[in-house]
């Protein structure tokens, strides 16, 4: 979601901009920078951006605009300004509009302290009302923290900032800029993902570890830290103000797929990388020895009944999982939406395995999920595709997938890698359960062959004429048994985010119980059929659709006697076992296709963020 980017050093306004650039794939609705410069004021430029700037006599200086990253840009290109501090953030609108006056910076009355803030203030109203007299600029909850300290500072920095984030409830992780110490970033973190770093003559704070630059030592910062970066150090404190030592972040590379390549859009680019992505992620797990290394054997062989937990396409990805661990190894699986989970009356068995899926490993609901089933008992797996993310440092054990880094808003690779690994871990208790460690090395020689076929599978021809049809659209509906149900979920929510079009996606049986009353010659539907024993049934439910009129496109990879479908995507021959893994990169290039004849962004869909960090 809002994105923080700040730096301590040289020509910090320049590489502060470009630093909350590389944040734009989490999603935003407006940007903002401070930093500080005496002379900036002077400009003759300035008056045309008034609306735009806050200039201050301390020497702070913030520029916002609302809309995209480069209508800020423009400004800064013209008036150039110059500093050796700055802060910037994108802002994706929880409390308020998006507007100039909601964006981040905040700043206090006078301009003492300026804040840039992620997460969620609870208790904003409640703090509000204990500063009567002050004037509030903005809606949101998070000019309240500028506020307050201002309002409660006792002449030192550290003390007051601590004092103030023990009133916050919710979460948040803040960089401060105090204008008295004009070469200092603060920043506190709670619930929220922040990272710090520093080089010789450079100091950095942002909120997503693949976003920042190369830098000699980085931190992750744990709960309940404040940070003091500077140019060429940091300190660290706990809220006691107790110095502390953190240990440097290792094994940190610059992601490479930033860059567009060849492609339109990041989404086509990351589609095409899924091949790929399946391939790296089956090769770090593809022998007993690598996988026990991050989930050990007795975690598997004390386990009776499984949990996963997920949002969104993560939560596609568990129902995948339920139908391998369920069929291949017989162990009775549950999957949940994690903001549902939070709310229910659970009753967990004693040998339960909670498995959490986020792309991110910063998704605020599942984060509060595994707190929750920790507080059970329960042994807790992550599945993510961000080394040392926040889920990370809150379950048991790890597995990563090795998607590579997602651009886009709407997850493409890192779903065919999560649907991977849970073929992974199906085999792995299989192997466990009857003591044949080679099923695992067999597994991962299945899915790179699957990785290949999907390479080999040359589909935009058909993928872009079915997004020609269905493009004006207002309703559409997909619909599949069991495992093919579960795909069109995803399909359908693949297709509603990036192209606006309203989809549903049913149990194909469970449209004639009222659904199929919204059928008619203008609706298309999707069935997805790739399982043989399932064929006559799906088949007769998609009848019933065409003989209602709707426009039937069946994908299968069953031998289909004469109908009047509207049409047939005949697929490839594969293992229906693997066919999911297959069949939704289908969906994922029509959602793509669909987009871009509406004339949307496919990358940055409205109102959508890629992280979502808040409940």
């Amino acid at each position: 979601m809002c994105g923080i980017y700040g730096i301590v050093g040289d020509k910090a306004v320049e590489k502060t901009l470009q630093g909350i650039k590389k944040l734009e794939y989490r999603g935003y609705d407006s940007a903002g920078i401070s930093f500080f410069n005496y002379e900036f004021k002077l400009s003759t430029d300035i008056p045309k951006y008034l609306k735009n700037i806050s200039c201050f006599k301390n020497g702070l200086n913030i520029i916002r605009e609302e809309g995209d990253i480069s209508k800020l840009e423009k400004i800064i290109n013209s008036l150039k300004p110059k500093s050796k501090l700055a802060i910037g953030h994108t802002r994706w609108a929880t409390h308020g509009k998006p507007s100039i006056a909601n964006s981040h910076p905040h700043h206090s009355e006078n301009g003492d302290w300026v804040v840039v803030h992620n997460g969620i203030i609870e208790n904003y109203i409640e703090l509000k009302q204990e500063l009567k007299g002050l004037k509030f600029y903005s809606e949101t909850d998070s000019e309240i923290v500028a506020k307050m300290l201002s309002y409660n500072f006792d002449g030192d920095v550290l003390n007051t900032i601590k004092n103030v984030c023990s009133r916050l409830n919710g979460s948040y992780a803040l960089a401060i800029l105090y204008a008295k110490n004009p070469n200092k970033i603060y920043v506190a973190k709670s619930n929220s993902p922040c990272v710090v770093g520093y080089s010789k003559d450079i100091g950095i704070v942002c909120s997503d570890i693949s976003s920042i630059e190369k830098i000699e030592n980085l931190y992750v910062l744990p709960n309940q830290t404040i940070a003091e970066v500077s140019a060429g150090n940091i300190n660290f404190f706990d809220y006691n103000l107790n110095k502390i030592e953190l240990s440097k972040f290792s094994g940190f590379t610059i992601d490479s797929s930033e860059e567009l390549g060849k492609y339109s859009h990041f989404m086509l680019k990351e589609i095409n990388e899924i091949p790929t992505a399946i391939e790296k992620t089956v090769v770090d797990y593809n022998t007993i020895e690598k996988i026990r290394k991050s989930l050990p054997k007795k975690v598997i062989k004390n386990t009776k009944e499984i949990l996963i937990i997920g949002c969104g396409t993560a939560y596609h990805a568990g129902l995948m999982g339920k139908r391998l661990l369920e069929e291949v190894c017989g162990i009775k699986t549950d999957v949940d939406i994690a903001s549902e989970f939070r709310y229910k009356n659970y009753v967990p068995h004693k040998n339960t395995l909670a498995i959490f899926v986020s792309q991110s490993g910063e998704t605020a609901d599942t984060i509060k999920a595994v707190k929750l089933c920790k507080a059970y008992g329960l042994t807790t797996v992550a599945i993510t595709n961000v080394k040392n993310s926040s889920i990370c440092f809150e379950v048991d054990y790890c597995l990563y997938t090795n998607a590579g880094k997602e651009v886009a808003v709407a997850s493409t690779k890192a779903y065919n890698c999560q649907v991977a690994m849970f073929y992974l871990m199906a085999a792995y208790f299989k192997a466990v359960s009857i003591d044949q460690d080679n099923l695992i090395f067999e597994e991962a020689k299945q899915l790179v062959d699957v990785a290949k076929q999907i390479k080999s599978n040359k589909i935009n021809n058909i993928c872009m004429d079915i997004a020609r049809e269905i493009k004006d659209s207002k309703s559409l509906y997909m619909i599949g048994r069991t495992v093919d149900y579960y795909l069109s979920l995803e399909a359908s929510l693949k297709l509603k985010e990036i192209s606006y079009i309203h989809s549903e996606a049913y149990p194909a049986g469970e449209l004639k119980h009222g659904t199929i009353s919204l059928i008619d010659n203008d609706t298309f539907v999707f069935a997805f059929l790739t399982q043989k024993h399932l064929k006559d049934k799906t088949i007769n439910n998609a009848v019933e659709v065409a003989s209602r009129g709707g426009k039937v496109i069946l994908f299968t990879n069953q031998k289909i006697e004469n109908t009047n479908f509207y049409k047939i995507v005949n697929l490839p021959k594969l293992s229906e076992f693997y066919m999911p893994l297959l069949l939704v990169t289908y969906t994922q290039l029509i959602a793509y296709y669909t987009s871009v004849y509406l004339g949307n962004n496919p990358d940055k869909p409205r109102s959508l963020a890629k992280s979502v960090t808040v409940e």
